[in-house]
């Protein structure tokens, strides 16, 4: 994404953060011009910024030169391509813990996937990362995440109903690599990409454990990953590498997209197995083959 224009950049800024430049409080539009600057085009950048000061309670001159201040020993010693990944980094560690978890949760999904909202709203809640009081709606909360992180900018919509709804989401390419890090360094998920050769946090400790095979015949799960320690697991690959999901007892979320790619029509894929889950909440099969379910699970 090529660099703004001053003008452009400071169109973004304002028009993102107050809906126009003339709508910005007299006694912040000295900082605000400095902050914008120093975001040096960089339209994600720029966005990510104008998110973060956005989602702030109050808006004060104090913050903003505050943030403008953290911006400047941010980019202080990192070349201009750097930025856009400090300024996402500023913005992900002001986040809440509540809304980092569930941000992380996207490695789940590969770079560049686009995810439904209601399956990721189903799957947080299922793993137990949605915190309600009495009376409240755990996917009614999870659903409220969601926004306050595409309010944040780290999730892009991607379609969106007549009632203004959010029906289906992505995350920018650079958001996707910041999580991947932070996840390797919180050790949240084990993800296995074959497509890209993409292996993130290969501790046998991993809680959640992504498995993109795609066509690989001959792909494995880590012989040292602890099955008995995974608590959400997503396998997108041929049948024949599918891992034997009755090793997974604790398992609270399943998706599985399955690809019978070479086999013979009449071939039945036996996934009774899943009834031995008891502690399944959360179930996602997409697969082009016939399957065998159990009666109940």
């Amino acid at each position: 994404m090529k660099p703004l224009d001053d003008d452009h950049s400071k169109k973004l800024f304002f028009n993102r953060l107050f809906g126009s430049e003339s709508d910005c409080p007299e006694e912040l539009k000295q900082v605000c011009d400095e902050i914008a600057e120093i975001c040096d085009g960089l339209p994600l950048a720029t966005i990510s910024i104008a998110s973060l000061l956005l989602s702030q309670p109050v808006m004060s001159n104090d913050l903003f030169t505050y943030i403008h201040q953290s911006l400047i020993t941010c980019f202080s010693a990192v070349p201009t391509y750097e930025r856009t990944r400090q300024a996402l980094n500023l913005s992900y560690n002001n986040l809440p813990r509540y809304l980092k978890t569930c941000l992380l949760y996207l490695i789940m999904y590969p770079e560049g996937y686009t995810f439904l909202k209601d399956d990721l709203v189903k799957q947080w809640v299922a793993e137990g990362l949605i915190y309600t009081t009495e009376g409240q709606d755990s996917e009614k909360v999870a659903e409220s995440y969601l926004y306050q992180l595409i309010g944040r900018s780290f999730i892009q919509p991607i379609c969106v109903n007549y009632n203004n709804e959010v029906v289906s989401c992505q995350v920018h390419g650079m958001v996707h690599d910041l999580i991947t890090h932070k996840s390797a360094e919180e050790n949240f998920i084990v993800a296995i990409d074959y497509s890209c050769q993409k292996n993130v946090s290969l501790s046998h400790k991993a809680r959640r454990l992504s498995l993109v095979f795609g066509d690989a015949r001959y792909a494995k799960t880590p012989a040292n990953i602890r099955k008995s320690q995974v608590r959400s697991v997503r396998f997108s690959g041929l049948l024949e590498s599918m891992p034997c999901f009755t090793e997974f007892k604790l398992v609270r979320v399943l998706n599985l997209q399955l690809s019978g790619h070479g086999r013979h029509d009449d071939d039945i894929a036996d996934l009774t197995g899943i009834s031995e889950m008891f502690q399944l909440r959360y179930l996602k099969i997409a697969c082009d083959v016939c399957i065998k379910l159990p009666s109940h699970v």
